[in-house]
């Protein structure tokens, strides 16, 4: 009796058989085109959006809807692209450098540039008339461009204050970098001319895109002064655009036939499709993943009913095992169809059993 159940439940559970790996929240918009950039390890995120008139805004969001943040005087243009644990928000309003602490904003240095990242001491990389930078201090430590260059730019930076970028060459090619005690180094290539640096955790782990001898960009992650390519998902080209402390990377690919984009994460050596690992018939197409946390949230930007808006990707617990059983192995990111059918007749067994304590 008790092998029929089990077949049984093999049977009826076909609907089961790809549980989703995350549950996707449209974050909405301010009445354009939305992103989300960044997410702190405490769930607020933070991004840009359109609004009715056309106008960029940076926003928050902490559970309701999205907060705009408010601009320096007479900017007419704000961006916000990063945040830290404390909830302060960096980005730029009108071409200058800012930093929102408790929602006011405040010019960080002097000069044309953009402010790209914080980290949890309070640092923030960017980039000011020209140059790369850091704050150090609460001042604005400039830290050059690579030799012969004219152009750079910090986009990333970690717990110990190095960061990771990319700039000009006396060649005029863009090539990514990343300090170390204050100095950039370049990273070389895919085999291409350039290579762009986007973000670096605590272990000094950098990603971003480089070109290949083909032309074409694909994401990377440089580690150790080796840089490996993470591949597509089946298109010609993609993009990393983010890194949490376990190393796992989310970003944008095009997918077979380059048609369109997806965004993808990327973990134990293998890039996903996020439009494959949320529930079916979503109705949402996700376009690029920006953000991950030390949680696995992802943040990015989709189309839902033809209007691009801000997202969030909140990973699912897989369901409970059914005593006794034990699968061989347990991804971090279920695959479908990837175990066996009486396995997979098991975890629909402990997912009716549990299904209402799920997220």
């Amino acid at each position: 009796m008790r092998v029929l159940n089990l077949l049984f439940a093999v049977l009826s559970c076909n609907a089961l058989w790809a549980v989703p790996s995350y549950q996707i929240f449209g974050l909405g918009n301010l009445g354009g085109p939305a992103t989300a950039y960044a997410i702190s390890n405490n769930g607020v995120v933070v991004g840009t959006s359109a609004n009715v008139q056309g106008d960029f805004r940076g926003f928050v969001w902490n559970g309701g809807s999205l907060i705009e943040l408010a601009g320096l005087p007479a900017s007419t243009q704000q961006y916000a692209s990063g945040i830290n644990n404390a909830g302060t928000v960096v980005g730029s309003a009108n071409g200058t450098a800012v930093q929102w602490q408790n929602g006011a904003p405040g010019a960080i240095g002097q000069g044309d540039g953009n402010a790209m990242a914080i980290n949890g001491s309070g640092q923030v990389a960017g980039m000011q008339n020209g140059q790369a930078f850091r704050t150090v201090g609460g001042q604005v430590e400039y830290l050059g461009t690579l030799a012969g260059g004219n152009w750079a730019s910090a986009y990333g930076i970690n717990a110990t204050g190095e960061v990771a970028g990319y700039g000009e060459t006396a060649a005029g090619d863009m090539i990514g970098f990343v300090s170390s005690n204050g100095q950039l180094q370049q990273i070389g290539t895919l085999g291409g001319n350039s290579s762009y640096a986007t973000a670096l955790n605590d272990a000094k782990q950098v990603v971003g895109h480089s070109t290949r001898a083909n032309g074409y960009l694909e994401a990377f992650l440089y580690y150790n002064g080796s840089m490996t390519g993470l591949g597509t998902l089946g298109g010609v080209a993609s993009y990393a655009y983010g890194i949490n402390q376990a190393g796992n990377v989310v970003g944008s690919s095009w997918v077979t036939g380059d048609a369109t984009m997806a965004a993808f994460v990327y973990a134990n050596g293998q890039m996903r499709n996020l439009n494959d690992l949320v529930a079916p018939n979503s109705g949402w197409q996700l376009l690029a993943a920006y953000g991950i946390n030390d949680s696995g949230q992802i943040v990015g930007t989709g189309l839902y009913n033809g209007e691009q808006m801000a997202v969030l990707l909140n990973p699912i617990a897989p369901p409970p095992l059914v005593s006794g059983f034990e699968p061989a192995a347990v991804s971090n990111v279920p695959e479908p169809g990837t175990v066996g059918l009486v396995v997979a007749g098991l975890a629909c067994v402990a997912f009716g059993r549990w299904r209402r304590n799920q997220v």
